[in-house]
């Protein structure tokens, strides 16, 4: 696909969103994971060929999207933002991705808007009991804020997280670009509210999952510790509407590490998707 357009719409917070083919008959909404924002959604829109309408949003607090005071990160607050989104530009319901913590927001608008989704691809999520994740939560908040002294400093050190997997050198140079900004103090650092670390739990996914009643893709890192193979297949099995799809080779990462395998996995689905709904509406006349 082309280079998107950049958008923003609302207010308190004003929200931010990329977008690519506009005209495109059937939206797309991706969601990123936390530290992350819109663009890391670049490479794997890239290997789209798909003529969907895509929409990638930067979550409040993230990218340039606006921080919340007092702060307001639950996984209910991303989506009433995604609910306002969909309102902002959308036409029909939207099939809507999430990596990640944004996985969690496509599963918290799911439970919150019953049937304003027309399907959910959750992609290497943490689908693990809220005590488990919020144990992982508290090891991210733990860590010491991180400035540097100029951009050529910050890009040089900009790591992931979780580290594991192998990313091309170039694309990490690109992701950190989009990923670090000016501080107050002249120095440089991570493009998000760190107070959204003190949000993001509380969402009891496994609840929210067994009463999913839309096509649910499920697609997990072969390699990866926050959507371990366990906790995939758990979800399976308490839950017909869901599928589940492995990324070989990959970790975390999934977007970053095998765009190219995740964008094949996600169109297969979405055509999986409007397929089904075709022959429902063919059988209605």
């Amino acid at each position: 696909m082309n280079q998107p357009q950049s958008r923003f719409f609302g207010d308190n917070p004003r929200l931010h969103y990329l977008e690519w083919n506009p005209d495109g008959r059937d939206t797309l909404i991706l969601m990123h994971g936390n530290t992350a924002n819109a663009w890391w959604w670049q490479p794997v829109v890239d290997a789209m060929r798909s003529p969907m309408r895509v929409i990638a949003l930067d979550s409040r607090g993230h990218g340039d999207s606006g921080w919340v005071r007092p702060p307001a990160y639950h996984p209910d607050d991303y989506a009433r933002d995604l609910a306002a989104l969909a309102e902002h530009c959308v036409s029909g319901r939207p099939i809507v991705a999430g990596h990640s913590m944004g996985g969690l927001c496509a599963l918290a608008f799911a439970a919150l808007y019953p049937g304003r989704a027309r399907a959910l691809i959750v992609v290497d999520s943490a689908l693990s009991s809220s005590e488990q994740r919020d144990r992982f939560l508290r090891r991210l908040r733990s860590l010491p804020v991180i400035t540097y002294p100029d951009l050529a400093t910050a890009k040089a050190r900009f790591r992931l997280m979780p580290k594991e997997g192998h990313i091309a050198p170039a694309l990490l140079h690109t992701i950190a670009e989009k990923s670090l900004m000016a501080a107050d103090d002249d120095r440089w650092t991570l493009k998000f509210d760190r107070e959204s670390f003190f949000g993001s739990d509380g969402l009891e996914t496994r609840d929210v999952v067994r009463r999913l009643r839309i096509p649910t893709l499920l697609v997990r890192g072969e390699h990866s510790r926050i959507m371990p193979a366990s906790d995939a297949h758990f979800a399976l099995e308490t839950n017909e509407w869901l599928e589940l799809r492995t990324i070989a080779g990959a970790h975390h990462h999934v977007l970053l590490e095998h765009p190219v395998a995740l964008a094949h996995e996600i169109e297969r689905f979405v055509a999986q998707v409007l397929a089904s709904d075709q022959a429902a509406r063919d059988q209605e006349v």
